[in-house]
């Protein structure tokens, strides 16, 4: 058998993936769909891995520097993985939020600016959730309203709404518990 006849195995998300590929160059043709769009660039950024810090990349040999460039992360893991693990350090969830806001600002479209937004917010999320740590300087009762709206859109991955509800809680918890010691 030839490598081109052999059987591929894609993961369940990479077939999604497939699809949705499929069904929007369908829909390019006829027209961008915005939503669409947004489900796309977040879901490109969520698979790919957090970028090398600029100081530690300037801090290592060039021969290194080119390669990481190229690699993108020493780490590997994905910025969707990274949010979504208990385990994952503080550090590397705040590096995400610091990522997501310098890119946010710099997007190249809407689209990108909004999927950017919501990993942004998925940061702050994973650190209420998993460390019991507010890295946002946004009161309780915003960030409540914040992770209510991203919890839902049709165009959030359940991975990312389950966290949204679940940060949302907490800051309802914590709004509540904030309101009572004032009384």
């Amino acid at each position: 058998m030839d490598k081109a006849s052999e059987k591929v195995e894609l993961t369940a998300k990479q077939n999604e993936r497939l699809l949705r590929l499929a069904v929007s160059s369908q829909a390019s043709e006829a027209g961008n769909d915005p939503v669409e769009e947004k489900a796309n660039m977040l879901f490109d950024i969520l698979a790919s891995p957090l970028p090398v810090d600029k100081l530690v990349l300037d801090s290592m040999p060039a021969v290194v520097q080119g390669l990481c460039r190229k690699l993108r992360s020493v780490a590997g893991q994905t910025i969707g993985n990274l949010l979504q693990d208990p385990q994952t350090d503080i550090a590397a969830i705040k590096g995400i939020k610091e990522y997501t806001k310098q890119s946010g600002t710099c997007s190249r479209s809407d689209a990108e600016g909004d999927a950017f937004l919501v990993i942004y917010y998925g940061s702050i999320a994973s650190a209420l959730v998993f460390h019991n740590e507010k890295i946002s300087q946004h009161s309780y009762e915003d960030l409540e309203r914040f992770f209510r709206t991203f919890a839902g859109n049709t165009w959030v991955p359940e991975e990312l709404t389950g966290l949204f509800e679940k940060a949302a809680k907490y800051c309802h918890g914590k709004k509540r518990q904030d309101n009572s010691q004032e009384e």
